[in-house]
């Protein structure tokens, strides 16, 4: 895996080289649409449990695309809202190090499995990377358990590079399809049914 990963970093250093970027570039990549579910996903989270403490909500959520999000909400911004007490140093350092830990991962999967189907939704593999992602979401909670949070964080980010996949290798969204396949993440639902 040496030789690839040094690859992989001169490829994203050499300028004006043309390619899908998972972590740098101007398109929405792997890594900005990874950091900006957790950021949404973490918000909605503090919003709720301000809800069920009686608190006002921390950070109103009116946001309805990825570019909205990215001006709206950022790492700093999540955490000290969403701390009782504006948040600490240490805090924010750990959270941002924990959305980096899951956008590397992802990009990882482009790197170590670049050649397998299942990682990325091709070569009509559907149950193959289904299984990805239902064991990786099973994995994720035994971690949790366990208290193996990094790991955990290191296999979301894996399963959500696979995720990504589905919807720019298929035809989901061509078929008019609003919403995300949730049976993706359900073992005993069929894949193509929403």
């Amino acid at each position: 895996m040496g030789w690839t990963l040094h690859v992989l970093l001169l490829g994203l250093l050499l300028p004006g080289l043309q390619a899908f970027k998972p972590l740098l570039g101007n398109s929405i990549t792997h890594r900005k649409i990874t950091e900006m579910a957790i950021l949404r996903k973490t918000t909605e989270v503090c919003q709720a449990l301000a809800i069920t403490e009686g608190r006002d909500s921390p950070i109103p959520l009116v946001v309805f695309s990825l570019k909205q999000i990215g001006r709206r909400l950022s790492a700093s911004k999540v955490q000290r809202a969403c701390s009782h007490n504006n948040g600490s140093l240490e805090s924010a350092v750990n959270f941002k190090a924990s959305i980096i830990t899951m956008y590397v991962s992802n990009a990882e999967v482009d790197v170590i499995y670049h050649q397998s189907d299942r990682h990325h939704f091709k070569g009509e593999d559907l149950t193959g990377s289904r299984a990805l992602i239902t064991d990786g979401m099973a994995s994720i909670k035994a971690n949790i358990r366990q208290e193996n949070f990094i790991s955990a964080r290191f296999t979301l980010g894996m399963i959500c590079h696979t995720l990504q996949d589905f919807y720019s290798n298929s035809n989901w969204i061509e078929l008019e399809n609003k919403h995300p396949n949730t049976n993706l993440i359900r073992p005993d639902e069929s894949i193509g049914a929403a």
